[in-house]
């Protein structure tokens, strides 16, 4: 038995990690033989277009668009979609989705509900007990979770108990996409810092250790993305005297060529479920120093070429990191490969449809 019938529900088409990895999905599964539809409160956000023209979009009737309870809402009005649909089983992207699932079951609809866990379960200190009792109670209603590293599998099975929880590495494009030449070392050393401009990120952190870095050797910042912190970050930038040594670019068409230019990736998130930043860093040969912000860093970082985690958020600390991993030559591609290979959009999706197809097998048994 197998899971022909697919459905990905979203709330919107917002530029995230999750929608991305969705829309990379429902290409690639349609490639693959499956009948793949989009499930969707509204189209708000910038990704539409990018919807493989062979994967239809359905708009829950009336649309829903995202508020602090909408998703609480939502999945009623999916279970109504749902059983027109009838698919043999819903794909949930990520934790943000999850209250979809109890809508869904209210709703009458019977198949089979998983979910990426693309996130940590529950947040840290007392925040995480006060939430977990509401994470189990919402886990009901699925059926499986696929966590996209092991220590968020272990974290999942633990809150979980009974239900199938896989490990499943996320696809991601830039693991395949073509590799720009790197450029000749610089006197100064050329630092890249990649995401969204709001507090999980923590940019403010990357200047912090810029300031720390040039006290060691001289060393620029490019700064990509675009947020609701960029006001605050131009401002900080003036403060700390770096007007000279930071370049910022809200959108990028062409990031190869950031990799081809980088000699490190300066990753300095508060917490990830997975920076795919990092491991696109090294399928272009860039190594990567990062906070402690995901398991995945510990996961992928497992030889000296790749990089280091850095435990401590100590902006200096951090710029020793830098200067150790600068201060090497440049890593060969076939010496990263190996650790990117996984993430690669085919594989990945190959292993979520097996992974579908087993929890049907069980289901029909």
């Amino acid at each position: 038995m197998t899971a022909q019938r697919i459905v990905i529900a979203m709330h919107d088409f917002f530029r995230g990690g999750t929608e991305r990895v969705s829309l990379t999905f429902a290409r690639l599964w349609t490639d693959m033989g499956r009948d793949v539809t989009i499930l969707c409160g509204s189209t708000d956000g910038g990704l539409r277009d990018q919807v493989d023209a062979r994967v239809p979009v359905v708009v829950v009737d009336p649309p829903m668009h995202r508020g602090p309870l909408s998703r609480f809402r939502l999945g009623r009005l999916m279970g109504a979609e749902l059983a027109r649909l009838r698919p043999d089983l819903v794909y949930l992207p990520g934790n943000f989705h999850m209250p979809l699932a109890r809508g869904m079951r209210r709703s009458g609809y019977e198949g089979l509900i998983v979910q990426k866990v693309s996130n940590p379960t529950l947040p840290a200190g007392i925040a995480g007990a006060f939430v977990k009792p509401f994470y189990r109670f919402y886990a009901q209603s699925l059926d499986g979770f696929a966590a996209m590293n092991h220590g968020l599998a272990r974290e999942a099975a633990a809150l979980t108990p009974g239900k199938a929880v896989t490990m499943l590495r996320p696809p991601f494009d830039a693991v395949t996409a073509p590799v720009a030449p790197p450029q000749p070392r610089r006197d100064a050393w050329c630092i890249l810092w990649i995401g969204r401009l709001e507090p999980q990120k923590d940019v403010g952190l990357a200047l912090e250790t810029l300031r720390a870095l040039n006290a060691i050797h001289p060393a620029h910042l490019t700064l990509l993305g675009d947020g609701v912190e960029r006001a605050q970050m131009e401002r900080q930038i003036t403060a700390l005297g770096l007007g000279d040594k930071v370049m910022h670019i809200a959108n990028v068409s062409d990031i190869a060529r950031h990799y081809a230019d980088a000699d490190a990736l300066l990753v300095t998130s508060r917490y990830e479920g997975g920076p795919a930043v990092a491991v696109e860093a090294l399928a272009h040969g860039t190594p990567v120093v990062t906070t402690d912000c995901s398991y995945l860093v510990h996961e992928v970082l497992t030889v000296p070429q790749a990089g280091t985690v850095v435990a401590s958020r100590a902006p200096d600390v951090l710029a020793a990191a830098l200067a150790e991993v600068c201060g090497r030559a440049r890593p060969a591609l076939e010496t990263l490969r190996p650790l990117t290979t996984p993430f690669a959009p085919q594989i990945s999706a190959r292993g979520f449809l097996d992974w579908f197809d087993e929890l049907a097998r069980v289901r029909g048994s």
